[in-house]
């Protein structure tokens, strides 16, 4: 499975190196780290299907003496990894270019809405094809505007409300 999981990673060194600038670029611009690392953990973990959808990839995973729950395994734990490396970037990226530790609780909120997520995601993309997922994202992002305009107009207020009830669970807890 290390082999799988290597493979992916091979597979987008050089986008990674792309990423990583342009992640650079947005904590030095002072972006959100939450949402910056959100989208990146997001695009990147994505990305690994648009490789694996091509063909000639299809019929080297078949040959290899994998099952298909390793196959799907691996990129479960591609996920994690991705995850994780991108938190300890945005750490570290938030330590020395801004002098300030990112929040527990902003790292906790990233990581469970990433992954979140990724639980609805991966099994979409396995299901369907992936070029698929932007269209099911549009008609999901059309009946959240319509159920907000017609049936909960302060639906956005009750979301905010309970991410800030989250996001405060430090500061109710004693000391």
């Amino acid at each position: 499975m290390l082999q799988l999981i290597r493979k992916d990673f091979m597979l987008h060194r050089n986008i990674l190196v792309i990423l990583l600038g342009v992640l650079i670029i947005y904590l030095v611009l002072g972006a959100p780290p939450i949402w910056v690392g959100l989208v990146f953990i997001l695009v990147l973990s994505m990305s690994t299907f648009g490789n694996d959808e091509k063909t000639t990839i299809n019929l080297f995973l078949n040959s290899l003496p994998f099952t298909r729950k390793e196959i799907v395994s691996s990129k479960y734990l591609s996920v994690l990894i991705y995850t994780v490396a991108i938190t300890i970037l945005l750490f570290l990226g938030s330590l020395l270019i801004h002098g300030r530790i990112m929040e527990w609780q902003g790292i906790v909120f990233m990581t469970m809405l990433s992954l979140l997520s990724l639980s609805f995601m991966l099994p979409f993309a396995y299901r369907f094809a992936s070029k698929y997922l932007m269209i099911a994202s549009l008609v999901l992002f059309a009946a959240y505007f319509a159920v907000v305009n017609v049936f909960i107009p302060n639906l956005n207020d009750i979301i905010r409300e309970s991410v800030g009830t989250l996001v405060s669970l430090e500061s109710t807890a004693p000391i």
